[in-house]
């Protein structure tokens, strides 16, 4: 590149990056914000790189998305699905915003907004005599081979060990070709081009058929609450209005509701809301869903104010989060029940093994729980046994506690029981004793099944086996 070209380029490069700066300040506060709340460590992430030349060395800015001392726990290259990222640091690498403080070292001068991407030093020993040519010229923040739609994290092959060396070996030549043919014909008509047409397709390379089919299952729940955050607030404003929603107040309601479509999603990814799957929905997912609504709806709340809407009913906010909650726990527990295969076909009751459960605690829970939703089960659990007479009658997982060992008899008679499953969790000795006494004089099988945390504390691991989990039992 001519000296006239390359002051031109400089200039280029100055103006763009500080108007950039200037115009997404905000948004760097934002993502600021969002890395410290997310996880221990420092914001920006400062690593060397080769400078031109390749002799020179500058220290490049980044968003942190990993865990602090990621490199020394892990290989020099992320692989997919990285351990060491962050729930944050997944999202500004999807989106490429971890790259934008890269415009810091545009500004000093250290790097270009159009060129070969900086290299880590250590790989720029590996580079051939014919490619180093690339390092002739200053690395850019938009890259050629991300220009062209190559993305490295795809390229791995599925169960990769060594990253290093597939990326010596495969992918760093082709990326060098890539930009070793921009090196030979840069322009700043050029760079003005890729700026133009490169920033479109460096977000558009995000969206890939392969991207939509990975994660199609995620965004049907978003587009689900996306529905459910409409609804809610709209009939949370027909409660409070008595289902008569005066012609003044539509202003308010649609502007509060453009806030609560761009905050509510935001925060709701931050709880992992969509990385939680819905057939497996328990107490932990409906407890990050209060959390992720509630947290959102105040941050609703306060830009709505901060907005000049101070004379919006505050009872509309509280009725619309309380609402939200309601829908978004009932629909991911309907889901929960088609995808876990609840509710076993009538006609295929015969070929079941008809079980008691002994106990009403947690070790039963957690038996009945597998039992009914594992579409594979054979045993179908017909009621259970309890030593404690204030629980009898009651439910857990809609089977009901039938009585105690007293009442085994009359119970395996009525429902022609075929087995008892006696949780050690749950029952005092004691009671074992009565249950399986009884289980011996009806002659019914049975099995003493110990709580998984007790089979995890055996000192010896050889005696972790299927007989140590159920112990059978008969006359």
């Amino acid at each position: 590149m001519i000296k006239n070209e390359a002051a031109a380029k400089r200039v280029l490069d100055l103006s763009c990056a500080l108007i950039a700066m200037a115009l997404m300040w905000p948004l760097f506060l934002l993502i600021a914000v969002l890395i410290k709340l997310d996880s221990r460590g420092p914001v920006f992430f400062r690593q060397e790189r080769a400078g031109v030349g390749g002799d020179d060395t500058f220290r490049i800015f980044k968003f942190r998305t990993m865990i602090v001392g990621a490199y020394r726990s892990g290989a020099r290259l992320t692989v997919k699905r990285d351990p060491r990222i962050t729930h944050v640091g997944h999202v500004l690498r999807w989106t490429k915003l971890d790259e934008l403080p890269q415009l810091l070292n545009v500004v000093v001068g250290d790097m270009s907004l159009v060129g070969p991407r900086p290299e880590d030093p250590y790989f720029v020993n590996f580079y051939g005599e014919h490619h180093r040519e690339v390092l002739s010229v200053k690395p850019g923040l938009i890259g050629p081979s991300q220009i062209e739609g190559r993305d490295e994290l795809e390229m791995y092959p599925e169960g990769t060990e060594d990253t290093e060396k597939y990326y010596i070996e495969p992918i760093l030549p082709a990326k060098l070709d890539c930009d070793l043919e921009y090196v030979q014909s840069a322009t700043v008509r050029g760079d003005l081009a890729f700026l133009v047409g490169g920033l479109f397709s460096v977000v558009a390379s995000q969206f890939k058929q392969s991207f939509f089919s990975r994660v199609r299952g995620r965004l049907a729940l978003l587009s689900m609450d996306l529905g459910l955050i409409v609804l809610s607030y709209v009939v949370a404003n027909f409660i409070h209005f008595e289902w008569h929603l005066p012609e003044n107040a539509w202003p308010f309601v649609a502007r509060t509701l453009f806030a609560a479509v761009l905050l509510k999603p935001m925060v709701f990814i931050y709880f992992g809301l969509y990385q939680r799957s819905t057939r497996w929905v328990g107490r932990r997912d409906l407890a990050a869903i209060v959390k992720a609504v509630a947290l959102s709806s105040a941050l609703v709340v306060a830009v709505t104010y901060l907005s000049g809407l101070q004379a919006h009913s505050r009872a509309v906010f509280v009725v619309d989060a309380a609402l939200l909650i309601f829908l978004m726990c009932s629909f991911r527990y309907a889901l929960r029940q088609v995808l876990s295969g609840a509710g076993l076909a009538s006609g295929a009751m015969s070929s079941y093994v008809r079980v008691l459960v002994a106990g009403s605690g947690h070790g039963a829970e957690s038996i009945l729980r597998s039992l009914l939703e594992d579409p594979r089960s054979r045993f179908l659990p017909v009621g259970i046994i309890d030593h404690e007479p204030h629980r009898w009658g009651g439910l857990i997982h809609g089977v009901r506690v039938m009585g105690g060992a007293a009442d085994i008899a009359m119970t395996a008679s009525v429902h022609d029981v075929d087995m008892v499953l006696v949780s050690l969790a749950d029952l005092d000795p004691s009671v074992v004793r009565d249950v399986t006494e009884a289980c011996s004089k009806l002659d019914i099988q049975y099995r003493l099944i110990p709580a998984l945390s007790d089979v995890l504390s055996q000192d010896e691991p050889q005696l972790v086996r299927t007989t140590t989990l159920f112990h059978e039992g008969r006359a």
